[in-house]
């Protein structure tokens, strides 16, 4: 038996959209189709990819090929935050670091005194020129971009430097990247400087503003729930909202690790490639197609039906979750006597 010893099969939107219309019987084998009948096909393509993205269509998978990691600092007198590409300190890399590492840590070797544009650290490897940087000060942390590195100093754009002295020892943290506005949060872990976990509870709109103190800047506490609203991310300045259930963090050392969906890319050009794993491929062109079936006057037929009932079904099954269930034999009943 020979095969291929290949892997890498991928289609691109030119090949979707081709498919889309053969499927239909809009164009013939060897025809090709028209450029507004392209762009037509690719617009309503592209409303596809993105109504299936985060967790709408009900994918058991829950799209996990766009699972991402952020980090989201905290701040002392801050109680809600923007996530997103435009927004808060919401990182998700790092240039230099290593795999999945969304920021960077050192500490000041030297005290930093109030109006500082310079600081010392231990190390500034993994600190680059733009970077975004917060030195921990008091109770606080305060941002500032990196305008240059020499030996273990580090040069902020701070107009008028430092708004107040930072003690020898306190922490200095970085990040290169911003994360994309997440559809949709599946994890919430508050994290410490020692990487101890505590789990985030979730909560309902209902939930969150029934709080009575949760925006009171006089009300620090290590927060122990989250709300989010995804909001509507049209465009690379879109963010969503995220509250936790306290004023402020009383310990701005620890900080929130996401897990969360972040949206699917856009197919702009015909040789873009979906952002989805190859057992989606058929499902987008017949699914495709059904959107496209009307603008030729072509019949949807019962077989075409079943082909896009079946590709969807097995697509969606792909990436199926497991779940732990807990049996506890003999515990009783309510209605025992």
């Amino acid at each position: 038996m020979s095969t291929s010893g290949s892997f890498s099969f991928t289609v691109t939107a030119a090949d979707i959209v081709r498919e889309m219309m053969l499927n239909v019987g809009a164009i013939g084998e060897s025809e090709t189709p028209t450029a507004q009948e392209y762009n037509d096909c690719l617009r309503k393509l592209n409303m596809l990819v993105k109504q299936f993205m985060g967790k709408q269509d009900f994918a058991p998978g829950l799209k996990m090929w766009t699972r991402q990691r952020g980090t989201l600092f905290l701040g002392n007198t801050k109680h809600q935050y923007q996530l997103g590409p435009t927004g808060d300190n919401w990182a998700a890399g790092v240039t230099g670091g290593a795999f999945n590492q969304t920021f960077n840590r050192t500490t000041l070797t030297s005290n930093a005194l109030y109006g500082a544009t310079i600081i010392q650290v231990a190390s500034i490897t993994n600190i680059n020129v733009g970077d975004y940087i917060g030195i921990q000060v008091a109770s606080d942390i305060y941002w500032s971009t990196v305008t240059g590195t020499s030996g273990t100093s580090v040069s902020l754009a701070l107009t008028g430097g430092l708004p107040a002295a930072a003690g020898a020892g306190a922490y200095v943290w970085n990040y290169t990247t911003k994360a994309q506005r997440p559809v949709a949060v599946i994890t919430c872990l508050l994290r410490d400087i020692y990487n101890n976990d505590t789990q985030m509870n979730p909560l309902t709109l209902e939930d969150y503003e029934a709080l009575p103190t949760k925006v009171m800047t006089t009300f620090q506490a290590d927060p122990t729930a989250y709300y989010y609203e995804t909001q509507i991310g049209t465009s690379t300045t879109g963010n969503g909202q995220f509250y936790i259930d306290c004023g402020g963090a009383q310990d701005v050392t620890k900080h929130l690790h996401l897990v969360y969906l972040r949206p699917v890319m856009d197919l702009n050009n015909p040789g873009d490639n979906p952002e989805y794993p190859q057992q989606w491929y058929r499902a987008l062109c017949w699914a495709g197609a059904r959107e496209i079936c009307g603008m030729f006057d072509a019949v949807w037929t019962q077989d075409m039906q079943e082909n896009y009932r079946e590709s969807m079904t097995m697509a969606r099954e792909g990436d199926s979750e497991t779940t732990t269930f807990y049996f506890q034999p003999n515990a009783g009943s309510p209605y025992d006597p």
